[in-house]
Parts: C-alpha cells; structure tokens; sequence
C-alpha cells in the first residue's frame, strides 16, 4: 500500500526539490520558492510568521474533495507538490499583530492541462466554507459567462462529490450556499454585466490575460474593502496581447518576486521558459508545465508540437497556452520553421540577374533595411543597416544583441549617432551596375532624402503601363518609385510575400535578423480582406520584411502579370 504524504511535507519537499535541481523549474518561478525561504528566516522583522496549522489546515480540506474530470473523476484531491506549496503560501503566512493572513492578492501563471481550474474551484470552496468570515461571498469571475461558469461548475461537482462538505451546502443551477454561514458562491462575468454591488470575500479570477480593461477586477475588488482578510486569486495562462492590463500586472509581480519592491500582501508565482530557452526543445517544457508527466502527458505535448510547427495559429496556441510564453500578436504569421528551411545562405544571383528592389529605413536611430529580390531564382536577400551607437545602446528583447549580429557580419553598423544613409545608398549603386536592377520601391514617409539622390543615380527605364481602360502606353519610368503603406498598394504585395513563403517558393539569404523581424509581424486587416503588417501592432522591428515585401510588390506591378516585354523586358502593370 503506497505511503500517504502529509501535504505540508509536501509544500516543503518542493522546496528542496527546486533548491536542489531535481525539480525543473524557470528562474522566475524560482524567485517565488527563495522568497518563501527568505521569508522564513528573515520575516519575523516584518512581522510575518507562518502558520504551519493553518496551512496543514488548508491543504487537509482539499483532501476531501474530489477530482471532477478525467481519469481521476471521483479519485480524492491529491495536491501535486507545487500546488501544495501555493496553498502553504496563501493560508499559511500571517500577519503577527492582527494575526489575519499575510496574503491578499495571488497571481498564478500557469499552462493549460496543469490542473489550474480545480485547483482555483478548491480555494473557493475553502473560502466558502472554512474561512472565519462571515456571510462568505466567493465569486468565480471571468471575462465571459462561459469562461466563468467553467470554474464554477468545477466547484459544483467537487461540492456535490464531497461526503465531508455536501451536507452543508445547498447546491443550484447559478448558486452554490452555505447553510451554518450564510455564505455563498455564484459566478460573475464582464459580459453579464453582474459584477456591480458584490461584497466579495474570495474572487476567483480566471484567464486574466483576455480582458481587454480593469473594470470586472477593480468592481469585484471595491466591494473587498470592508474584509478583513480577502482573497483576489487570480489564475491564467500567459496571452498574445502584452497591451492588455494582466502583461503589465504579471509585470509588477516579477518586480516584486526580483526584491525590487515590497508588497507583502502579494503572492505570485509564474510557470514559464527562461529567457534563451528553445519553444522546440521538449527538455526544456517541464519547466512551464509542473504537472509535466502527472496531467500533462508529454505525448500530448509532442502531438500538438507537431502540428504547431506546421500552422501559425497553432504555434501561437502551443506557445501561449503550453508553454506559457507571451507572444507578440494573436497569430503567427509564417511559422518560423517554414522560414528556416527556405534558407540558402551560400547562394549568390550571377552578375545581370533580374532584381527588384525594397527600401524602409524606418527610424534614424534604430535599424534600416534595403531588400532584393531576384525573381528568375525564386531568391531574396536582405541588408540592414544601423548606427555604431544603436548597435550598442539601443533598447531592444533581453536576448537581442546587435552587436553580436555586427561581429557575425548580418548587420552593417555605420559611424555616428544615426545610421548614415551614404552607406545604403552606395549598396545599392553597387547592386544596379552587377545586376538588371529594374525598380526599387520605397517608403515615402521614411525615404525622402534620398529619393532625388537615388533617381539621379538609377535613372529611368522603358517599360509599359497598362492604363484602367486596358490600352497600354509606353513610357519612361523612373527606377525608384513611391510605394505606398496603404492596404492597396501594400495588401496585394504581403499576400503575394505569403503565398511565395508558405508554399516554399521563396528561398533567401538566411539572414537571422530577417527572420527575427518576421516573428515580430502584426498584421491588420481591412474589410476586403487585404492584409498589411503594421509597425505600431509589430513586437520589434519589421523593416527587413516590409522591404521586402515592397521588393516583391515592385515585381508583380512591373513585371508579374504579362510575359511580353518592350524594349528594356520591364512590362506589366502599373
């Protein structure tokens, strides 16, 4: 017969795991397990003490409720380790002189299938039911009435399956009530409009990161003001809006954990990958899923994997929701491994290849990019470029360096404070004399100054234009020309990026910044469905990827739609 673990032994067994190395776990999940042992030895100064018995008591009561889906249906609520240690934390810790509990606001980050929806139905039913408030009010509260109900109906079917509480409770379709206190639980949502004039002792917080404002959580908190001891438990898996208020609380918390700033009432700890850690690599998943091998079967893991290496949404929903990594926009463009396996790094175009041409030289002080493409080898290389100071100092991702992209010979960092354009320009001299350089597209907002220095140099080309009343004219074009950011010049160009991409026909010059621009792509969309990135939505530089997609564009309007050529061999549609 299998020894039974007292879960306070639990509690302090995780510690030593996570001190140890035996347990897996990121940094900032471990500033949450060395907090707790810096408490231990040193909180008696802040007049903190744990309570090991009122702990023991809290994990105790989850030993009487009961598993509501799966395989473990019905089977008793057997707290894994690192639920056990949350638990400790949160009804353990209190305040020496008013000897209510230290913790008030708790912030639990953690991946799907770990169990966080039954552990959180647990906690309110506690604050039901053995809490020392009177007329309890508990409330499992989301942004939708869906998502809300899930926590509650979890409570439900725990309350029901528990010999030891049942009897105490009577239990309705919206409502779940305490007979001997009076207290109840029922569940609220923004999109119920029903969380006004509560009086909230527990809130049960779930999916954080979809809320779009504050208002459900500072209305459900407003009515904790007169509880000597609440709970606001806030559970959630990580998001792909780091806009919305739960990045910037989840924030905070990690201020708080890296003893930057104290708030005694705040327990947070976040399950995720470290900063450097590969999304592909399975050793590393354990770290963000605690229950990894209990009720996370990594063949599961590996099955969805699969098909996030294959779909961009799915990327997103594998990282957001398995690995509990935050990403940079709802979906994920082109699946970074469908770009990695088009590239041909040692690949050069002969002298006199076909090329088309993009330019974005975005912000002075940051990275500029100048793009060609070469349609009769299906190719695309990528230069950029940027100033000697923002290669050092400029702010950027914790695990972007530009300096180690200089050294590798990927970026060209120019003398001074800003990027000197002298250098793009000459680059592209160089590529109109070794090459059939046909136009180059620019972006008109960034790329003034040197428009007249460029078409003085590049000149003009024969080339015909097909007018709106289908009659073509033949003319003489200049080689740069204004490329518009607007969904209709630009929508037609990105969808044409993504065909070529995705259908593998695009091959390029491996270049790591390209392909790291290409992650941090927001798209927009209008109401005919065209699709452009946008600078203010992107997570990070995008100017490689938008020239080249200006590059592309310039193809098919010159070049794409007709295979009769006049004179020069630049026919097509302007």
């Amino acid at each position: 017969m299998e020894k039974k673990i007292n879960p306070i032994s639990k509690a302090f067994d995780y510690v030593r795991g996570v001190e140890s190395g035996e347990i897996s776990l990121g940094l900032v999940a471990k500033l949450s397990v060395k907090r707790f042992q810096n408490d231990l030895e040193r909180g008696a100064d802040r007049g903190l003490v744990f309570d090991e018995n009122a702990a023991q008591v809290a994990l105790d009561f989850f030993e009487c409720l009961c598993f509501t889906k799966g395989k473990w249906k019905g089977k008793p609520f057997s707290l894994e380790p690192w639920q056990a240690f949350i638990v400790a934390n949160v009804f353990g810790w209190k305040d020496v002189v008013t000897g209510n509990r230290r913790f008030t606001e708790i912030y639990i980050e953690v991946p799907k299938k770990n169990g966080k929806t039954e552990l959180a139905a647990g906690i309110g039913l506690y604050m039901l039911v053995l809490d020392e408030e009177n007329t309890p009010e508990v409330y499992a509260a989301a942004y939708t009435r869906d998502q809300a109900g899930i926590c509650f109906k979890a409570a439900k079917s725990m309350a029901r399956q528990s010999e030891y509480i049942r009897n105490e409770l009577d239990i309705f379709a919206n409502s779940i009530y305490c007979d001997y206190n009076e207290g109840s639980m029922l569940a609220v949502s923004h999109d119920a409009n029903n969380t006004e004039g509560k009086h909230s002792s527990c809130v049960i917080f779930d999916e954080y990161h979809v809320h779009k404002t504050d208002d459900v959580k500072t209305s459900l908190r407003s009515g904790m003001a007169a509880r000597e001891q609440p709970i606001f438990f806030t559970i959630t898996t990580a998001g792909a809006n780091r806009q919305l208020p739960c990045y910037s609380y989840r924030t905070e918390c990690i201020v708080v954990l890296e003893d930057h700033y104290e708030r005694d009432n705040l327990f947070a700890m976040i399950f995720n990958l470290d900063e450097g850690d590969s999304w592909e690599d399975p050793e590393m998943w354990a770290k963000a899923n605690p229950n990894y091998g209990v009720s996370v079967r990594p063949k599961f893991l590996e099955d969805e994997f699969k098909k996030a290496k294959k779909n961009g949404r799915e990327e997103v929903e594998f990282k957001t929701k398995h690995l509990n990594m935050w990403v940079d926009s709802a979906v994920t463009w082109i699946p970074s491994e469908t770009w990695k396996k088009l590239a041909k790094p040692d690949f050069a175009p002969e002298e006199g290849a076909v090329c088309y041409a993009g330019l974005d030289l975005g912000y002075a002080r940051d990275i500029a990019s100048f793009a060609l493409y070469f349609p009769d080898y299906d190719f695309l290389a990528v230069k950029h470029y940027c100033s000697e100071h923002a290669a050092e100092y400029a702010s950027r991702p914790a695990n972007i360096n530009y300096l180690d992209w200089v050294k590798a010979g990927y970026l060209i960092a120019t003398p001074g404070m800003t990027t000197n354009y002298e250098y793009i320009f000459n680059d592209i001299v160089e590529a109109a004399s070794t090459f059939d350089f046909r136009f180059l597209g620019y972006d008109p907002f960034s790329a003034q100054m040197l428009k007249q220095k460029l078409e003085a140099e590049l000149g003009t080309t024969y080339a015909a234009v097909q007018k709106e009343d289908g009659s073509i004219n033949y003319d003489y074009h200049n080689k740069v020309q204004a490329f518009r950011q607007g969904f209709i010049s630009m929508g037609p160009a990105t969808k044409l990026f993504e065909e070529t991409v995705l259908n593998e026909k695009l091959f390029h010059d491996g270049n790591p910044i390209t392909a790291w621009m290409l992650g941090n792509v927001a798209l927009a969309t209008d109401a005919a469905g065209n699709i452009k990135p946008v600078k203010d939505k992107s997570n990070g530089k995008i100017d490689g990827i938008v020239a080249s997609i200006m590059a592309l564009g310039e193809y098919s309007i010159w070049h794409l739609t007709t295979d009769t050529y006049a004179n020069s061999k630049t026919y097509g549609i302007y």
